[in-house]
């Protein structure tokens, strides 16, 4: 079973988002990946448009044959051009239309998000994962307590009793938890941790409520009937046994992998998917439509509760959910922003939706941890993670608000970051001010800090906040004392529009000391 239920969603989320660039034909990658489809997992756009007799099906039209070739290019576009990923030492070969990935990656997420990427490029039948983790090695001992660590410092899976084994960065969790979304959430936290090579998750699920195999059938149909992601796929299903066996078309090979982890989520035991064909002409625009246009505000409402039903991070709480004219309403209280978060996603990627009112209120537990507890949660996850750990990032909470101040490389840890801040244990909102380097652009050390000086002086008037600037180099050293940390960062942002190349922040900040009044640590930035 594979183990995507957040992280790759949430990276590929991002990548999607993004505009394309590069030497591959933009016109051929479009018609090749995703992203030129309405059942993009962002979950905002409009029901599509019906249509009329003088459009025809997308298997059709007479496109170019996608021969292996194609299909390879535009897989390796897919990974140069994801920040996620370093595509440049990822191999790709492809032979009718089965995607071997090999080759090395910087940690075990990025092995998860190169096999996501490949298998959402059309003409993709699977993707088979030879991939190596290059990490620093590290003591098992070590990883094994950031992992534990991390399995507690996560609101969805704080709870469960988790056994984390390692040898030579190859990881082995094994116990009880109750149900399959909690195995799966429990493994994706593991994956989070640096110095992780592989991961054997050997969870054993007990349902504590067993479903007949009419009933499971029922809940797993509904399921991807509903699912923005299959919403132009023909499946059916059948269970024997609490063995769910799954057939029909799909168009891409991340919807065959999505259809089996609907079907682990709604309670099978097993999954056969062998009966799935994937072929990229096994689009069926017109069943989107109808899927669209039949979908009632009742049958909205059912189908988002029952997605709520299976989502780990929603099991303790109960979300109100009403629907009028497809738009859909939350309400009620959760613990945590990973809930708040979540409950959003799941609205957004059902059928009909037209958008999303969210009005959960994140309300703290009976013994919510203090502003201090808040931070160190975040710093600990920051820490950790194999992306974010390299950069010396602040991390101030305020009411359980936590802020983010720093420099990173891409947007994609700007994104990441806010992600990894979500899910920490009594956080209730994110304001994510880092600040992303641009690539640097020659420039003499007399005309940045002239810029920087003019940028300054209009920026920090006040006589309390007074800001100084030197550059060596290209590297702009930042010294004064400033009020709040949004002023601190507020002078990196600056440097950095002034064409800096790597900017010292020295500033002292007065007030808005991270985590409360007992913070003590150093209030510079120098990047690593």
């Amino acid at each position: 079973m594979k183990q995507r239920i957040e992280f790759v969603q949430h990276a590929l989320c991002f990548h999607q988002s993004k505009p394309r660039r590069g030497i591959f034909p933009v016109a051929l990658v479009l018609s090749l990946c995703l992203v030129g489809s309405t059942s993009v997992s962002a979950g905002e756009k409009s029901p599509p448009k019906q249509e009329t007799a003088s459009q025809p099906k997308t298997s059709d039209v007479d496109l170019k044959a996608l021969t292996d070739e194609l299909i390879m290019l535009a897989i390796d576009d897919e990974l140069r051009r994801s920040e996620a990923v370093d595509g440049h030492r990822i191999d790709v070969d492809v032979a009718q239309g089965i995607v071997t990935l090999s080759g090395h990656v910087n940690n075990y997420l990025a092995k998860e998000i190169a096999v996501g990427l490949a298998e959402r490029v059309r003409g993709t039948v699977s993707v088979i994962d030879e991939m190596v983790v290059n990490v620093e090695p590290s003591e098992d001992k070590v990883l094994i307590k950031d992992i534990q660590n991390a399995l507690k410092a996560d609101p969805g899976t704080q709870h469960l009793s988790i056994k984390v084994a390692a040898e030579r960065g190859e990881v082995t969790l094994t116990g009880e938890v109750p149900t399959t979304g909690e195995k799966t959430l429990a493994g994706e936290v593991a994956m989070g941790v640096k110095g992780l090579t592989e991961l054997e998750n050997q969870l054993k699920v007990n349902h504590k409520q067993q479903l007949s195999d009419d009933d499971m059938q029922h809940e797993i149909s509904e399921l991807i009937k509903y699912s923005v992601l299959l919403d132009d796929s023909e499946l059916e299903v059948a269970v024997k046994d609490r063995t769910a066996i799954i057939t029909g078309h799909v168009a891409r090979a991340f919807q065959k992998s999505h259809a089996d982890m609907l079907a682990y989520l709604g309670g099978a035991k097993e999954v056969d998917s062998r009966g799935v064909l994937v072929h990229w002409k096994h689009t069926n625009p017109m069943l989107r439509t109808k899927r669209y246009e039949q979908a009632t505000d009742a049958d909205i409402k059912q189908a988002v509760e029952r997605t709520f039903k299976y989502d780990p991070r929603l099991l303790s709480y109960d979300p109100k959910v009403t629907v009028k004219d497809g738009v859909v309403t939350l309400t009620g209280d959760v613990g945590n922003q990973a809930a708040q978060r979540a409950a959003d996603k799941d609205a957004r990627h059902t059928i009909g939706v037209r958008r999303v009112k969210n009005n959960l209120s994140v309300r703290w537990e009976d013994k919510p941890p203090t502003d201090e507890q808040i931070a160190d949660f975040t710093r600990a996850a920051i820490a950790r993670d194999p992306y974010l750990e390299r950069h010396n990032l602040i991390v101030e909470c305020r009411n359980a608000h936590v802020s983010l101040y720093g420099l990173v490389d891409t947007q994609f840890e700007k994104y990441h970051a806010d992600w990894i801040a979500s899910r920490q244990k009594g956080v209730v909102h994110i304001n994510d001010y880092l600040a992303v380097r641009k690539k640097w652009k020659p420039k003499s050390d007399a005309a940045i800090e002239a810029d920087l000086k003019e940028k300054l002086a209009y920026d920090f008037i006040g006589p309390d906040n007074q800001v100084s600037a030197t550059v060596k180099n290209g590297v702009a050293i930042l010294e004064g004392t400033v009020d709040s940390w949004l002023m601190w960062q507020r002078a990196l942002d600056l440097a950095i529009a002034a064409g800096a190349r790597e900017p010292h922040n020295l500033i002292e900040v007065r007030y808005g000391l991270p985590s409360g009044p007992h913070y003590y640590g150093p209030h510079m930035y120098v990047p690593r």
